[in-house]
């Protein structure tokens, strides 16, 4: 008699496990941030979350309105009042408007308001070069600043202007960086990338890049008469850059990358003991 089973299979047959296709190993679920300086409503950071979306867990907070040139600041709280809050479709599960600036919502998002703790905060995209060391100013930098501070990796993406504005390619460049960002372990780091504003077929690579010299404002001038402050303002053409630099390499269609250093503490110019700059004065009797 046969051990053979009567449908024509062996029980070592029968024992198998087939598989039609490889094993995907589990992946952590990366949590980003997405924010901007430009306001809820601009395009750049539309195309910035979609993008971010097919490969992350994304949640938008940005400032309601235009607050370019915030910096890393927070604006004025009342915590009797609180600050104004309300969600947005954007065509993602969570997106919020905040009545306040880029920087705020970061630190929102790092002290728990929208969850779990993100990992990465990408903002922008800015309509706009930010090169040269007054990238300080930036709205769309202070919030990659904040979030370093907060002990997440911040990215600040930034576009050159141009008809149409191609904001498809800085959205492609964000998710590559986004990816290698997370990709290590690394301390907690913040990061500017600019891109020429040209199809993602044109950019001619993406380089390291130092900080330019310059930003855009040239002459400041007090119209007493007119009781307002002028600024004159470099051109795009006209700026002035160095050859390697930041706004240099934009200009010649390639993307820059910069790692933006850290505010520490220093005692280089302080003298040994603080008392000999200023002491209390000596009491009488």
């Amino acid at each position: 008699m046969s051990d053979v089973p009567t449908n024509g299979r062996s029980p070592e047959v029968d024992r198998r496990i087939v598989v039609d296709h490889q094993p995907v190993a589990a992946r952590e679920t990366i949590r980003v941030l997405v924010t901007n300086d430009d306001g809820i409503d601009a395009p750049g950071i539309v195309h910035l979350a979609h993008a971010l979306a097919s490969e992350f867990d994304v949640t938008v907070a940005a400032p309601a309105k235009d607050s370019s040139g915030a910096g890393t600041g927070i604006g004025r709280y009342d915590p009797a009042v609180g600050i104004p809050l309300r969600r947005v479709d954007l065509g993602l599960p969570r997106a919020y408007a905040i009545d306040g600036p880029p920087g705020l919502a970061v630190m929102a998002a790092a002290l728990g308001a929208f969850g779990d703790p993100f990992q990465v905060v990408v903002s922008g995209i800015n309509a706009g070069i930010n090169t040269g060391h007054s990238v300080i100013h930036s709205g769309t930098v202070g919030a990659a600043l904040t979030a370093r501070t907060f002990g997440s990796h911040g990215l600040a993406m930034s576009i050159e202007p141009s008809d149409p504005w191609q904001w498809s390619t800085a959205a492609e460049i964000a998710v590559a960086v986004t990816r290698w960002i997370t990709s290590t372990t690394r301390d907690p780091t913040a990061f500017s990338v600019n891109v020429p504003g040209v199809a993602i077929n044109e950019v001619r690579g993406l380089r390291c890049a130092e900080l330019d010299q310059f930003g855009y404002f040239r002459v400041a001038i007090a119209d007493e008469g007119g009781q307002k402050l002028e600024f004159e303002l470099a051109a795009e053409h006209d700026r002035e850059s160095s050859p390697g630099r930041d706004t240099w390499l934009v200009r010649n269609r390639y993307a820059t990358i910069t790692e933006l250093g850290q505010l520490t503490s220093t005692r280089d110019c302080l003298p040994g003991e603080a008392d000999e700059i200023w002491k209390p004065p000596a009491k009488l009797g």
